[in-house]
């Protein structure tokens, strides 16, 4: 959980963040596994959610993220950075979002350990999608001619 920065702007915050787990949106309490509050960067973000992943990953868990929000609250922010990152290769590595953190921690510890294990046959396959789920419908972003897709569960 995220709190949007407007509030922290306009000076009037109507999401407080009580603890590391907690907020209060108008004096009511919700838990979540965490909460950062509106000073977290792009890197808090990484090495909380991000290293975590990563590590998980690599220990043969399944991964993901899900970001969650109304239209304008940061999610592709957070997951990416800036609009112009997802364009221009120089953006500032500060506000570099999630997702290009993980997948640069990902093959940089791959190396790592495949150097680590030279004397072994170290292969990794590395899968993933990008979905975005709006208005009920289901879109590949890696695919954008691929809408309204039929998710079957496993």
């Amino acid at each position: 959980m995220r709190p949007l920065r407007k509030d922290k702007d306009e000076g009037d915050p109507i999401v407080q963040k009580i603890s590391g787990d907690s907020l209060s949106i108008n004096g009511r309490t919700f838990t979540f596994d965490s909460v950062a509050d509106v000073e977290a960067t792009q890197l808090d973000i990484f090495e909380h959610v991000g290293v975590p992943l990563v590590e998980n990953r690599l220990a043969g868990f399944n991964s993901s993220v899900f970001a969650y929000g109304q239209t304008g609250s940061g999610k592709t922010y957070t997951m990416w950075g800036p609009a112009n990152s997802l364009a221009e290769e120089n953006v500032a590595k500060e506000q570099q979002g999630l997702t290009p953190r993980v997948f640069e921690r990902l093959f940089a510890r791959i190396k790592e350990e495949q150097t680590k294990h030279s004397d072994q046959q170290l292969n990794y396959q590395c899968n993933c999608s990008f979905l975005e789920i709006y208005n009920e419908q289901v879109t590949d972003l890696l695919d954008p001619s691929q809408r309204n897709l039929q998710v079957e569960p496993k």
